[in-house]
């Protein structure tokens, strides 16, 4: 029994969400804006990604980068992940367990700190 690549359907669809809000970029100025950022002043973790995602429809990877530094990073390591995750489907090998190491997700929570950090220090 093969095994779906569900990570890769996923980056596939995500790329053309992007390319996609590309394209309706001239309707985001009708979006509502940051509801966190509107209450307090301060940016939010997320605060950027709306322009990260439109940026990187256009392929405008520097700008992505400015937008939302995390975001951007990863969509610059998707490729390497459909290419592990078509392996992973061809050769019928079940996904690796997450990992469940302390240090993983302190690692995860101080990178969304950093980018929130980043994003009040500028503000975006």
């Amino acid at each position: 029994m093969r095994r779906v690549p569900w990570v890769s359907l996923g980056v596939l669809l995500a790329g053309f969400g992007a390319w996609a809000a590309a394209l309706l970029a001239p309707a985001a100025n009708l979006l509502p804006g940051c509801i966190f950022k509107r209450l307090t002043g301060f940016a939010c973790a997320s605060c950027g990604m709306t322009r990260c995602v439109l940026a990187l429809g256009r392929w405008e990877w520097r700008e992505a980068f400015h937008w939302h530094p995390a975001l951007a990073l990863l969509a610059a390591l998707a490729p390497a992940w459909v290419l592990w995750d078509l392996r992973r489907a061809w050769r019928s090998d079940p996904f690796p367990p997450l990992p469940d190491s302390k240090a993983a997700r302190v690692a995860a929570w101080m990178i969304l700190l950093g980018v929130w950090a980043l994003q009040v220090a500028r503000g975006i």
